[in-house]
């Protein structure tokens, strides 16, 4: 047995080479175990975090409750403006809406405008001056006055829908060298005799006209509006003491109800036949148009019209058009209390075909049209005496370039003295010279105008026109007239020559000279013949 000394570390040491010692292994644990427990010692003993003061905590709460009262204000504030905006943006819709201004003839300055002038309207990296404020709040006076006046002045109905308002201000110089049968408004020239005075000169200002134009609500899908014209050329042009008087009353001109699809349009008039749409340009005859007596089927009837269009391309249509028609009769005067045309118990009936195309050369527009038109009625007069009424028209709008322009129309008719033709006769009554029995005659008429119209510029034009009525005098030698028969239904043949130059130096002023020719044909006999001279200036709006 071996002794135990043999078991020490000595021993062990002896052994090294074949074992590796564990006390550098032992004594690092050792260590790290003494560290950790005095780490937890420390953590255990730390001590409590302060406690967070009362008076802290009131503060803060105060703080966010000042914050959040800011907050609510703010919003409240922000709501407010939002619907004074709105508010504001209704109203001046609402006023748009209701005064829809000529772009060329406004009522007021627009907003827009008026806010594009104004400084504030400029990109401003800034703050602004004093002088900025000061010109934003004048400017802001001004729109206020501007619109409070719209408001005095505007034109409210009551359905609401917009209404314009219209007009031509117009003043009237005339110089007539002949005998004639209206001084303000000559259409015939009549005989000169002895002793009386040769011709006449004057103005007026009856000519004046006030139009309504107004806007509806749809119905089964059409546009509906309605216009009205009126002048003051209505009632007797001579006083109580026998002389041409310089006032007048008002008198309707044309009124129109109309229903508008985009291909179809319905109206119920008082308006110039259908199978005439076009009249000559003249600011001297404006209480008739220019050519009455003298080519132009004019006369303002009631009637009835509907139209269909048919595209043919983006700037080409054509339009076909019918219509009822119940025409005067002026020339007519018996026990008979109604007009002929009435008394027929049937309308007269029109229709009409034509052409139409837009285009435009270096910025002017030009519009081409040409129609042809038809009309049949029937008059009557006495159980044996019935007259068959007709016509037949042609129209035509020819742009030459920019600069010239071919207006005209022709017709060939029988008894159309209600629509403007054969000298205002419908027919003629005498005695048969062969029987000498009563005998009433339609009149046969043929007629027509043709304007040339030269433009200068956007302010100025010249028109050079001539028109002829001929009442085919077969017609007046085929009877005789009654003794003291009017002289008015002895002239078989009418014809004007017009000229005129035509200045606007705004688009609302209207400054024309104009000279017109009248040679006036009896059935037998020499022309009488009147030259007459008319100053016109117009305030349009």
């Amino acid at each position: 047995m071996r002794p135990l000394a043999d078991c020490s570390p000595i021993s062990l040491r002896r052994r090294g080479r074949r074992h590796v010692s564990l006390f550098p292994a032992v004594a690092f644990l050792l260590w790290c175990i003494c560290n950790r427990v005095a780490l937890v010692g420390q953590t255990s003993s730390a001590p409590p975090p302060p406690a967070v003061d009362a008076q802290q905590i009131a503060d803060i709460e105060q703080r966010l409750k000042a914050v959040t009262d800011v907050l609510v204000q703010t919003q409240q504030t922000l709501q407010e403006s939002l619907l004074e905006v709105q508010r504001l943006r209704g109203q001046l819709k609402a006023l748009r809406t209701q005064s829809a201004p000529d772009p060329d003839n406004p009522v007021a300055p627009s907003v827009q405008s008026v806010a594009a002038d104004s400084p504030s309207a400029e990109m401003d990296t800034g703050s602004p001056s004093k002088d900025d404020l000061r010109a934003l709040h004048e400017e802001q006076e001004v729109l206020q006055s501007q619109v409070e006046q719209h408001e005095q002045i505007k034109v409210e109905t009551a359905s609401k829908y917009p209404l314009r308002l219209t007009g031509l201000v117009l003043f009237n110089a005339f110089s007539n060298a002949g005998v004639v049968d209206n001084t303000q408004l000559p259409s015939f020239a009549l005989p000169r005799e002895p002793g009386y005075s040769h011709g006449s000169a004057g103005a007026t200002l009856r000519q004046t006209l006030l139009g309504l134009e107004a806007t509806g609500p749809r119905f089964a899908g059409a546009r509906s509006s309605a216009e009205v014209s009126m002048d003051f050329f209505g009632g007797p042009t001579t006083n109580a003491y026998g002389y041409t008087s310089s006032t007048g009353l008002v008198r309707m001109r044309e009124a129109q109800i109309s229903l508008d699809w985009n291909q179809t349009t319905v109206q119920a008039e008082y308006a110039g036949p259908l199978i005439s749409p076009l009249s000559p340009t003249s600011y001297a005859t404006v209480a008739q148009p220019a050519f009455s007596a003298s080519g132009n089927l004019w006369t303002w009837s009631p009637q009835v019209r509907l139209e269909q269009r048919l595209a043919l391309s983006d700037q080409s249509r054509l339009a076909f058009e019918v219509g009822l028609i119940d025409p005067q009769s002026p020339s007519y005067t018996t026990g008979q209390l109604n007009s002929p045309v009435e008394a027929s118990r049937r309308p007269g009936y029109e229709a009409r075909i034509s052409y139409h195309a837009d285009g435009s050369e270096s910025g002017a527009a030009h519009r081409l049209s040409f129609g042809v038109g038809g009309y049949s009625a029937s008059q009557y007069y006495s159980s044996s005496s019935q007259v068959h009424s007709w016509a037949a028209t042609a129209d035509w709008q020819l742009p030459i370039f920019k600069w010239f322009e071919v207006t005209g129309e022709a017709y060939r008719g029988r008894a159309i003295g209600g629509l403007g033709g054969g000298l205002y006769q419908d027919v003629v009554a005498g005695t048969n010279p062969a029987t000498g029995l009563l005998q009433i005659t339609g009149v046969e008429a043929a007629g027509g105008w043709s304007q040339l119209k030269v433009r200068f510029g956007p302010t100025m034009e010249a028109n050079a026109a001539f028109g002829l009525d001929n009442s085919l005098s077969g017609n007046l030698y085929a009877i005789t007239s009654y003794p003291g028969a009017n002289p008015l239904q002895q002239y078989a043949r009418n014809s004007s020559v017009m000229g005129n130059l035509i200045f606007r130096p705004k688009t609302y002023l209207i400054l024309s000279p104009e000279y017109r020719h009248l040679l006036t044909w009896p059935y037998r006999g020499q022309a009488n013949v009147a030259n007459i001279f008319t100053l016109s200036a117009g305030y349009q709006f």
